[in-house]
């Protein structure tokens, strides 16, 4: 049987769990659900669902004329409770977790919440039950829910010092000064046990019931530190910031289903290196010269690689320092290209310089071929999907370009091949238009050539009346689905395009602004994503 404590303020039928965030409010929840029909029968029921959760969000954003609607509909639902305890357990009373939007406060208005729910419930004479957490460790808490959901800070220190003067002694001091007998602040544990049993000892249980079932709290959802620092350094280096939630979701979804046991991509066997002498092209004898020279001979080059055996983990854990100098050397001693390379990747992970480094010894011919090619190849099987949004889109390319010259299979070979040429001639056009002074995200006048074609047999096409660039975009998709090693970087690049202006964006979009649409090509759009035309300035979108 339910017996309820006795508060100075009379007795109470409504409990109120204010949270705070990062404190076991899931498996407080979780067990409240799970128990619901146990602790109606000792007189307590639970509220949740739809209508309590609207509520906390319209409190955490300040829509409070929003939320005192909906904390009224709640406090109906009590008045018609024959329960004589109610029990409504939600974080997001106590306002907006730090972190998710722009504030620089704690809690800013908590005074303020409890004092419009103390008035919407007086009738019920509720009490509100706040969770107090060490500081340091409920601010790490909410800096690593920050990074799985947001990109503004990419370290702790940055992320603390956005902080104005955070005191859980200010902050509750204030509250307790204004709700001495209503507001009731308790101590913080990881048992997950430990919160339910001391929040319904607000409504006079001892101790757990008898028959209290915990299977439903909520299982450590921490990010182990090596993803966090995974996560910082996308939130720093990612080339695209809205591709984040892929990315991160990405690596959460691989490390989820990683295990000792997974099984290992066949290696395939190496390629000739370097590549066997090709003949003279006849009129493209000066180019034949030139491909002749691509990979130059080096002896006793210096070997700066790890060991075959390192723990790669730890490496894509592990950042270069931020204050890594150019030295003032070239890049013919693998020593200087060393140094060079930790400074273009200065803050990045040290997997990434690894990386880097093969491809550096892969484009030449030394002693050291089959130890890189060994690394490279180990390296993109083992970490490629922590590793693949982490570089920029420049390293991407000359990671395919190594795949090319050294994949292990065909399949390897080719997506590199076309990722490589994919990427290059994309960027040599975008370059001339850069040259002629046309923005990159700038449309199309109209739909039809306005030039004369200086390359016979290079048919033209209308605006609308082509399925060449999604045929283009879906012909590398579906090569790059051929090999899970090479793959996921020509897959990184093509998401890469999809959301960056280039000439893929300017058809989509200049068809969407003319529309522009021939028959037979009304479902060409480059990505197989219908887009749609601006909104007209002072129209509802």
């Amino acid at each position: 049987m339910c017996i309820v404590a006795d508060f100075p303020a009379g007795q109470p039928s409504l409990i109120i769990h204010i949270g705070p965030h990062k404190t076991g409010s899931t498996s407080i929840q979780g067990m409240l659900h799970q128990n619901a029909a146990l602790l109606k029968s000792a007189g307590v029921v639970t509220l949740a669902g739809e209508l309590p959760s609207k509520a906390g969000k319209a409190v955490e954003s300040r829509d409070f004329d929003s939320a005192k609607g909906l904390l009224s509909l709640i406090e109906d639902q009590i008045a018609r409770s024959t329960a004589p305890v109610t029990i409504l357990s939600q974080e997001d009373f106590a306002g907006d977790m730090f972190g998710r939007r722009n504030a620089t406060q704690i809690y800013p208005t908590l005074v303020k919440n409890i004092r419009i729910m103390s008035r919407i419930f007086a009738r019920h004479r509720p009490v509100f039950v706040f969770f107090r957490r060490d500081e340091t460790e409920w601010l790490q808490s909410c800096y690593a829910q920050h990074l799985r959901y947001r990109n503004k800070f990419s370290s702790f220190e940055t992320f603390a010092a956005a902080v104005q003067g955070f005191s859980w002694d200010d902050i509750l001091g204030k509250v307790q000064e204004n709700f001495p007998d209503s507001f009731f602040v308790e101590d913080y544990r990881k048992e997950p046990e430990h919160g339910v049993t001391r929040l319904l000892s607000y409504a006079g249980f001892t101790a757990l019931p008898q028959g209290f079932d915990t299977s439903a709290k909520a299982r450590n959802t921490s990010l182990p530190p090596a993803m966090l620092r995974r996560f910082e350094r996308l939130n720093r280096f990612a080339d695209i910031p809205k591709l984040l939630p892929v990315y991160k979701e990405r690596l959460l979804a691989a490390a989820a289903t990683a295990t000792e046991n997974a099984p290992v991509v066949p290696e395939g066997r190496n390629p000739q290196w370097p590549p066997a002498p090709g003949g003279t092209a006849p009129g493209l004898e000066a180019l034949s010269k030139r491909a002749a020279e691509r990979v130059g001979t080096h002896t006793d080059v210096a070997d700066m690689l790890p060991d075959p055996a390192v723990d790669l983990a730890a490496m894509g854990a592990r950042s270069l320092p931020d204050d890594a100098q150019m030295p003032a050397a070239g890049r013919a001693d693998m020593r200087d290209q060393a140094g060079i390379l930790r400074y273009h990747l200065r803050g990045r992970s040290e997997l990434a310089w690894t990386t880097a480094l093969c491809i550096s010894y892969l484009r030449r011919d030394t002693q050291l071929t089959e130890k890189a090619r060994d690394l490279f190849h180990r390296i993109w099987r083992e970490e490629g999907q922590n590793l693949v949004a982490e570089f920029s889109t420049r390293w991407l390319i000359s990671n395919l370009q190594t795949f090319l010259d050294h994949g292990r299979n065909e399949a390897q070979r080719l997506i590199g091949g076309i990722g490589y040429f994919y990427a290059n001639m994309m960027k040599i056009y975008e370059g001339e238009r850069a040259i002629e002074g046309i923005d990159a995200d700038a449309t199309y006048a109209g739909p039809e050539p306005q030039t004369k074609s200086g390359f016979r047999g290079m048919d033209r096409y209308t605006l609308g009346g082509t399925d060449l660039l999604l045929n283009t975009n879906a012909l590398a998709l579906s090569y790059a689905q051929m090999d899970p090693v090479a793959g996921p970087i020509l897959e990184e690049l093509l998401l890469r395009v999809k959301h960056s202006h280039s000439v893929f964006s300017r058809n989509d979009q200049s068809r969407a602004r003319l529309g522009a649409s021939q028959p037979g090509f009304q479902n060409t759009w480059t990505f197989f994503e219908e887009v749609q035309p601006p909104v007209a300035s002072g129209q509802a979108s």
